[in-house]
C-alpha cells in the first residue's frame, strides 16, 4: 500500500509557520520508508488539484492528510478531505465536517456551550454591552491556527462602555476578529489517539511560562510557537509532571476531552488546549488536524506515552477515515 501525502501549496517566500507542514511532510515521510512503504506527494495549489484527486481512486493508497489550509485560508482546509470523501478515498485524520467545524472557533465554542462545555466568554462585532463582559480579553481570528497574528499586543482591557464601543469598533471594521476572555491560569494540551482499543488519552501536557515578568502575559503567541531563539520561545516549556492534588482536574479534562471527541466526530488524532482557573476548567479550542511533526507537542506525547513515532503512525493509518462510497464499492467488488 502506497501513502501518499497531500498538503497545500507552500511558496519558496512562505513564513514559517506555512513551511512547518512540509517539515511534517519529509519527516513522516521518511519513517513511513524505514516501515517498507512507498510514499508521494502532492501539493493543492488549485481548485484543480483537488478535482485530480480522483485519481487516487484508482490506486490502493491511502492519503494522509496534512493540509493546514487551502488558497491562503485555514477555514477551507476541510475541502481537501471533502473531496476525498466524494472520490471514496480513505485519508487519515478526521472528516472534513470536524475540520471545517473546529477551524471556526465561534462555531465550535457555539456547539460546546450548547453541550454545557465550559468554554472562555468572548465578544463579537455584534456583542452589546453589559457589565459582566468587563475583564481581559485576547483578540484573534476565529479562522486561523498556529497562532497567527497573535502577540502581547492582542491583549486588551475592557472596564467599561467606552472600552468596550472601541473593541467593537476594531471588531466590526475586521470580521475575522472576535475577542475570547483570557484565563489567567495554567495552560494543558490534551492529544488523543484512536486505537484498536478505542480513543486513548495520551499523557496530559502543560505549558510553563518561565521567567515570565509580571507584566508580561502568558500565552502561546506567534513568538512563541514559530520565532527561534525570542524570549516567548525559549521559556515556554512543555511538562508531562502532575501531583496529586491535580488528579481531579485531570480527570475533568479527560471526560470533557472524550466528549468533545463524540461531539465534534473526531477520528484518527487531534489536540484539544484548555485553561484551569481556580480549579475550574475551560476548553480554548479543538484542534481536528493538529501538526504531528516529530517535534510537535503531540509525537512528545506519543514518545511519553510509549510508542515510537513509527509505531503512532502505523496506528494513525490503520484507522482513516473511508467514506461511504469507497465502502459501497469495496462491498461490491465482494458480492
Amino acid at each position: 500500500m502506497d501513502i501518499i501525502f497531500i498538503h497545500q501549496y507552500v511558496p519558496d517566500d512562505a513564513p514559517l509557520d506555512e513551511k512547518d507542514v512540509l517539515e511534517q511532510r519529509d519527516e513522516l515521510a521518511e519513517i513511513f520508508i524505514q516501515m517498507g512503504y512507498t510514499v508521494g506527494s502532492r501539493a493543492i495549489q488549485s481548485h484543480l488539484d483537488l478535482l485530480s484527486l480522483q485519481e487516487l481512486s484508482r490506486s490502493s493508497c491511502i492519503v494522509f492528510n496534512l493540509c493546514e489550509s487551502l488558497f491562503g485560508r485555514d477555514d477551507l482546509m476541510f475541502l481537501a478531505p471533502f473531496m476525498l470523501e466524494q472520490y471514496g478515498i480513505p485519508f487519515t485524520g478526521s472528516g472534513s465536517h470536524a475540520i471545517a467545524l473546529s477551524c471556526h472557533k465561534l462555531e465550535s465554542k457555539k456547539l460546546m456551550m450548547q453541550h454545557n462545555i465550559p468554554t472562555p466568554a468572548y465578544i463579537t462585532g455584534d456583542s452589546e454591552y453589559h457589565e459582566t463582559l468587563n475583564g481581559t480579553y485576547i483578540i484573534k481570528p476565529y479562522n486561523t491556527h498556529a497562532s497567527i497574528n497573535i502577540t502581547q499586543d492582542s491583549i486588551v482591557q475592557i472596564q467599561s462602555r467606552s472600552d468596550f464601543n472601541v473593541l467593537k469598533e476594531k471588531l466590526m471594521a475586521s470580521p475575522n476578529l472576535f475577542a475570547e476572555e483570557y484565563i489567567d491560569g495554567r495552560e494543558l494540551n490534551i492529544s488523543l489517539l484512536l486505537t484498536d482499543d478505542g480513543v486513548q488519552i495520551l499523557p496530559h501536557a502543560e505549558i510553563h511560562f518561565d521567567n515570565y515578568p509580571p507584566d508580561k502575559y502568558k500565552i502561546v503567541d506567534y513568538e512563541a510557537k514559530w520565532i527561534h531563539n525570542s524570549f516567548a520561545y525559549e521559556n515556554t516549556n512543555r511538562s508531562f509532571s502532575f501531583t496529586e492534588e491535580d488528579r481531579p482536574m485531570l480527570h475533568e479534562i479527560d471526560r470533557i476531552s472524550l466528549q468533545l471527541w463524540d461531539i465534534f466526530k473526531l477520528n484518527g488524532y487531534a489536540r484539544i488546549d484548555f485553561r484551569v482557573k481556580d480549579k475550574e476548567v475551560y476548553v480554548l479550542e479543538v484542534n481536528a488536524n493538529p501538526c504531528i511533526s516529530i517535534y510537535s507537542g503531540f509525537m512528545a506525547a506519543v514518545e511519553e506515552y510509549g510508542l515510537t513515532f513509527a509505531q503512532a503512525l502505523d496506528i494513525i493509518i490503520k484507522h482513516p477515515v473511508i467514506p461511504k462510497k469507497h465502502l459501497c464499492e469495496a462491498d461490491e467488488a465482494c458480492n
